[in-house]
């Protein structure tokens, strides 16, 4: 159950860049849902902040769960990154990368009596922490940092220039580590409904690769035409199929 937060992730073609992108800061805000057999329930809120600043793009995922057996299981994911424009598309360079897992009683976490610097409590992808958690519980929190970058790159993404049933492979270097690459699928126009309006949106699929293979975990985005943000990202998980649901509100 623990997976249910996690969210909660070819050629270039003809396909075109749109010109480097200005974010100003803002926060979006999600609804988790979470769906196994019959069993269909919001789990979970999310909040992501993000901005430019020349080319530096920096984007962060903070999540709780709503309290569930006794536990509140958090996620918080940054992602700094250079955006060099280059043939097709920005070429990103991945500056600070971390995800962090936590998960407090909830009797700790209403009376602050939980500490998250003390190691017993979290687990991050930089291998820190002592906290109990599965390779596939870090795979998944990795693939949520990583996915990051793409509320940058559907904002600069020429949706309307492709194929439907294209792709594109973007390469990622990260300082430090290993190289990274995202495929993103442009499966066409689509509507998607939420929160009683019904917006025009890019219908797209990507995947990250992670330690050298992809990931094995696409997400599905339903991004606003209007306003480039992913108004659904959802994901199918061992533990189940989970939906990041924008909250407007």
């Amino acid at each position: 159950m623990k997976k249910t937060l996690l969210l909660l992730v070819a050629i270039f073609g003809s396909f075109m860049m749109k010109a480097q992108v200005n974010i100003p800061p803002q926060e979006i805000h999600y609804d988790v849902h979470y769906h196994w057999g019959l069993i269909d329930v919001m789990i979970a809120h999310g909040n992501v902040t993000m901005e430019t600043e020349g080319n530096q793009f920096r984007a962060t995922l903070d999540g709780n769960s709503i309290p569930w057996d006794g536990r509140v299981f958090c996620v918080s994911d940054t992602l700094h990154a250079t955006m060099q424009p280059a043939s097709g598309l920005s070429r990103e360079t991945v500056t600070y990368e971390n995800g962090w897992y936590l998960k407090p009683k909830v009797t700790a976490y209403r009376t602050s009596g939980f500490d998250p610097s003390n190691p017993a409590n979290y687990k991050n992808i930089k291998g820190e922490g002592t906290l109990d958690a599965s390779d596939d519980t870090m795979e998944a929190i990795n693939v949520t940092a990583d996915m990051l970058g793409m509320f940058y790159y559907f904002k600069e993404m020429d949706f309307e220039s492709m194929t439907p049933g294209s792709s594109v492979t973007i390469p990622i270097t990260v300082v430090g580590g290993d190289p990274q690459r995202v495929v993103v699928t442009y499966n066409g126009k689509s509507n998607y409904s939420v929160g009683g309006t019904t917006y025009p949106t890019y219908s797209v699929n990507f995947e990250y690769s992670y330690k050298g293979a992809m990931s094995g975990y696409p997400v599905k985005a339903e991004v606003s035409v209007s306003s480039r943000l992913p108004l659904l990202l959802s994901a199918s998980l061992p533990a189940g199929h989970v939906e990041m649901i924008h909250n407007p509100e």
